[in-house]
């Protein structure tokens, strides 16, 4: 179930445990946020983000495996109540309430998406993606990460103005 292409022709791939707690620290998680995954795969990286903070966490994901593990993962953590799974296209999300979002698309997706993020997300929203930016925003911040196993990685953060 790993590293094959979505018939958006994104790779299905899942984020090491190591990089998904950097990506969830940058977005500085709080008590009553809501963190929107697009593309959440398993869910591990919402999963996660509940033990950061009390937030409210709404995956989308269209792959009937990834769907299913997600949901077998949540239940298994507990967290039904805390965590939303919606089998959608992450084009049509519906992300006005999100006050974090977590991502993982390649550039072309970013692009897809970075009008509907700019005219969707609210004002203070944080976004935070890795190895690939969105085109047409300037990050807040770009950081160069090494992981133990020696890969590097560039996580680009954003918040909306």
């Amino acid at each position: 179930m790993k590293n094959f292409p979505t018939r958006l022709d994104e790779p299905y791939e899942l984020t090491i445990d190591e990089v998904v707690q950097e990506k969830l620290k940058l977005l500085d998680l709080q008590d009553g946020d809501t963190l929107i995954d697009l593309g959440c795969g398993d869910a591990r990286n919402l999963i996660a983000a509940t033990k950061f903070a009390d937030i409210r966490c709404v995956g989308y994901e269209v792959l009937p495996k990834a769907l299913e593990a997600a949901k077998r993962n949540i239940e298994e953590a507990n967290l039904t109540d805390r965590i939303e799974i919606i089998a959608e296209d992450f084009l049509n999300a519906d992300i006005s309430k999100a006050t974090a979002l977590i991502l993982y698309l390649t550039r072309n997706s970013l692009g897809q998406l970075s009008l509907k993020l700019e005219n969707e997300l609210p004002s203070g929203a944080r976004v935070v993606t890795h190895d690939f930016d969105i085109p047409a925003w300037e990050a807040d911040k770009v950081i160069q990460f090494k992981s133990k196993e020696a890969f590097w990685f560039t996580f680009y953060v954003y918040c909306v103005k």
